[in-house]
């Protein structure tokens, strides 16, 4: 059952001209991911009878906090039923060859609730709609985590393994814009193995995740790729142990998230020791805490739009300068502008525009935000946002649903999370310590190769080309790095940020696309100059070679000129 264990604390710190109540949750879960065999028993691999077995899983998965299954197809009634007794499930897509045999059963509320499948399939596994799902499960007021629940491309053929290769690239990618900034856990069958060398599971990795088992029970030591499979029957938990069925995650700096316990469960057997499914129960335990330097509001909406978190774009001490909003009927859009110049946008381009610069020494303290049903989608009809000094902006259609967010004390609203899309559909604010408030911009200068002596550029025209030119007086060569968030901002667009277009490969072609702070944004600028991708620090950047308008790739770090850059 869920672990009482979760604590907040308050620590009042002094910060610059300020006294600041820092707030801090912390807390422990557990996951199961379980392929429970619920194929017709008539074409099922899996020894015991199905209908009993599944009765039995419904009251062994219980005690886990989160769990995700799979082949959950033709005794859903019974595992649900039969002794289950977590509050949130999700809701059946069907038996065999309707639904996708995924659904989430959690002790915690979870929002934004997700069914994708597949784009590509081969063979028996197109018979029925496998793919993958989301729930953003909130584990303290203001502290999600999304957790995705996978099926994979079965068997080894050459088709097999390229369907498995895109159903892994579908689902990173589908991350890299639904959970963008968020702490994510993926758990599932895979149908994957480092070993296999046409499975691509090492996209993850390249991603910034970690796998449950690499960490606690190999060192982080991945299986060499082409080597003999480690192959166990029955499963164990062991470094010589790989199974299909992973457990992967990231955090996101401001929820810090830990697996401290893997093991593939022995103990989920019928009466007369037969194994209750055709796979092994993998469990994991965790441990969080968030970042005492920031807050999160609960949020007001529905689950409609993209998901969007301004801290993963938001310097380490961020104030703003002025508030924007669009509006009609609804709230079309909001807008940061933030001390040092940089915007950040949620919404669209509807409504009219209405803007308020700060004074010197105001702040954000408070938010406003009514939701209401607009085409049968839950949406944010109006917000009114006031400052320390009492001056406001307000705009759209107030509703009977509202709900005030307020900063406390000696706090500001630094950011806004949630969704958006032509208007916006979710919103909750995200807050930060009250320092001195002093506006000034960013530091932006030039990066100058130190081998060809050209400098990194944008395009003229196209404002996603990257490539190195003549250094000249533009601002399309003047960039501004944040150590904190990883971005290199160009000062001639600063809403787009230097990126390796989600290819995490030697020679991937970098461009300029919006600021997101995904990991195919984040950069690491080390003392000897070179310029690599936090999450692969072995991949740097450099020119094809000292030609101007050559582009910028990334290439496995040698210690060459060529790879490294001056700022002046």
């Amino acid at each position: 059952m869920m672990n009482k264990r979760i604590s907040c604390y308050l620590n009042c710190l002094p910060v610059l001209l300020f006294t600041s109540c820092i707030f801090a949750a912390s807390g422990e879960f557990s996951t199961l991911t379980y392929n429970i065999a619920g194929l017709p028993e008539i074409v099922s691999s899996a020894e015991s009878h199905r209908l009993q077995a599944t009765e039995q899983i419904s009251c062994y998965i219980n005690e886990f906090d989160i769990v995700n299954v799979q082949e959950d197809f033709n005794y859903h009634a019974a595992l649900y039923d039969t002794c289950n007794h977590h509050d949130y499930r999700s809701p059946t897509s069907g038996g065999a060859g309707i639904g996708s045999g995924l659904n989430t059963l959690s002790h915690f509320p979870y929002e934004d609730w997700s069914r994708i499948r597949w784009s590509s399939c081969h063979g028996v596994d197109c018979l029925t709609p496998k793919g993958f799902t989301l729930a953003r499960v909130q584990l303290q007021e203001g502290v999600y985590v999304d957790v995705y629940n996978l099926h994979a491309q079965a068997q080894t053929e050459p088709a097999d393994l390229k369907a498995r290769r895109e159903n892994m690239l579908q689902l990173s990618q589908y991350i890299e814009i639904h959970s963008a900034g968020n702490a994510v856990i993926i758990t599932g069958d895979t149908n994957t193995r480092y070993t296999r060398s046409g499975d691509n599971i090492r996209e993850f990795i390249h991603r910034g995740f970690k796998d449950a088992w690499l960490t606690l029970i190999r060192d982080n030591d991945a299986p060499v790729s082409g080597a003999d499979a480690l192959v166990c029957h029955p499963p164990f938990t062991g470094s010589q142990c790989e199974i299909v069925d992973k457990v992967l995650y990231r955090d996101n700096g401001y929820l810090n998230l830990s697996a401290y316990t893997y093991e593939i469960r022995q103990d989920a057997k019928t009466s007369t020791d037969l194994d209750l499914s055709d796979h092994p129960p993998v469990e994991a335990r965790w441990t969080y805490q968030t970042n005492d330097n920031w807050q999160f509001s609960p949020r007001i909406g529905g689950p409609h739009g993209i998901e969007f978190n301004d801290y993963a774009l938001l310097p380490d001490q961020p104030s703003l300068s002025q508030i924007s909003i669009r509006s009609g009927k609804r709230l079309d859009q909001l807008q940061l502008t933030l001390s040092n110049g940089e915007t950040i946008t949620h919404g669209a381009n509807g409504g009219t525009r209405q803007s308020l610069a700060f004074n010197p020494g105001e702040y954000l303290t408070s938010a406003t935000f009514c939701a209401g049903k607009w085409q049968n989608h839950t949406r944010i009809f109006y917000t009114r946002l006031t400052t320390n000094q009492s001056r406001s902006l307000s705009g759209g259609t107030q509703t009977d649903t509202c709900q005030t967010f307020d900063a406390p004390e000696n706090w500001h609203i630094t950011g806004f999370y949630g969704r958006s899309a032509d208007e916006i559909d979710k919103v909750g604010v995200i807050y930060s310590p009250l320092r001195t408030i002093k506006a000034s911009g960013a530091n932006y200068a030039q990066m100058l190769n130190q081998a060809s002596q050209l400098c990194l550029s944008t395009g003229e025209t196209n404002l996603t080309e990257v490539d190195q030119q003549p250094c000249e007086n533009s601002q399309k060569q003047l960039w501004h790095y944040d150590p904190r968030t990883g971005l290199l901002r160009n000062r001639n667009h600063p809403e787009y940020c230097l990126s390796n277009g989600g290819s995490f490969t030697d020679h991937a072609k970098l461009l300029m696309t919006s600021c997101t702070g995904n990991v195919n944004q984040q950069f690491t600028i080390s003392s000897d100059g070179s310029v690599s991708m936090r999450t692969m620090p072995d991949f740097v950047i450099r020119p094809t070679g000292s030609t101007p308008g050559e582009s910028i790739f990334l290439s496995s770090s040698k210690s060459l000129n060529i790879q490294r850059w001056q700022w002046q």
